[in-house]
């Protein structure tokens, strides 16, 4: 079931930057979170979890954070850039989620977060400056860092209400408010842009990214998580940008340039540098 999530979540990237070149970004994102939010219904109708009232703006909270501005932001940016630069610049989490832990709880970072930060930060230069065309944009790529950190604004409110409900009826009021809340945005992509005509490809993999990449990985992750453990399951993660630059290269046919190549090299060793106890 991890290695089901790592796969799908790995080939979103592709499959992302695929279809909005036909369905609007917000749009697209509107239609995945609400075929998601209905699955997941789907799988806890029965649930008895009530929300509370005092836990309503943490929801919102991350609804927005977690939801509407991070696939605003991913789904733009994959619009500008390459698959591959997507799924390596989200790989920059962990060592942004470090970081920003260091300064809420006023502690000096260790030597191994600075070196880290310094090495991916010099991969990221110079994946975006490195020449090689596939489509990669340097615009694309900021919108791509917008996207890091709203997820990483995410996680620390996850903590506000963690535990606190089962984890799919949580994460199917974050979607389905996620996708009520990106609807004027697909209102407003409406007025500006032709009315799109998506062929049965693109539907495809809408139904895809909305089924599978959300809905059934959530679910997949959560019991994969109960059975083997946060620490030995989080360590797959990691080959997430992998799955993400190989099925760029393989789907999208993007070029694997050196700066690709060394520079995602360094984004790896600068997150593991960070990670390492």
């Amino acid at each position: 079931m991890a290695l089901f999530c790592i796969l799908v979540w790995g080939t979103s990237f592709a499959v992302t930057r695929s279809v909005v070149q036909q369905i609007p970004p917000m749009t697209l994102a509107a239609l995945r979170f609400f075929l998601a939010g209905a699955f997941l219904w789907l799988l806890t109708r029965n649930g008895s979890a009530r929300l509370h009232r005092e836990d309503r703006k943490w929801i919102a909270a991350m609804t927005l954070s977690g939801i509407t501005f991070y696939f605003a932001f991913e789904n733009f940016g994959l619009k500008l850039t390459t698959a591959s630069h997507a799924s390596l610049i989200i790989a920059t989490i962990p060592l942004g989620t470090e970081l920003v832990a260091a300064w809420r709880m006023h502690y000096w970072p260790r030597p191994a977060i600075w070196i880290g930060a310094a090495t991916a930060i010099s991969g990221v230069g110079l994946m975006m400056t490195g020449r090689g065309g596939g489509g990669a944009s340097v615009s694309g790529d900021l919108l791509m860092f917008g996207a890091v950190a709203c997820w990483i604004v995410y996680t620390f409110f996850v903590q506000r209400v963690g535990g606190r409900y089962p984890y799919l009826v949580a994460t199917r009021w974050i979607m389905l408010a996620g996708a009520l809340s990106l609807l004027p945005g697909a209102l407003v992509e409406m007025v500006v842009y032709p009315l799109p005509h998506p062929n049965l490809l693109a539907w495809g993999q809408v139904l895809f990214l909305g089924v599978v990449c959300s809905a059934m990985a959530y679910a997949f992750w959560n019991r994969a998580v109960s059975a083997l453990g946060p620490t030995a399951i989080n360590t797959l993660i990691y080959f997430i940008p992998l799955i993400g630059v190989i099925s760029g290269i393989i789907f999208l046919g993007e070029p694997l340039t050196p700066a690709l190549f060394w520079g995602g090299g360094l984004i790896f060793c600068g997150v593991l540098l960070v990670r390492w106890r």
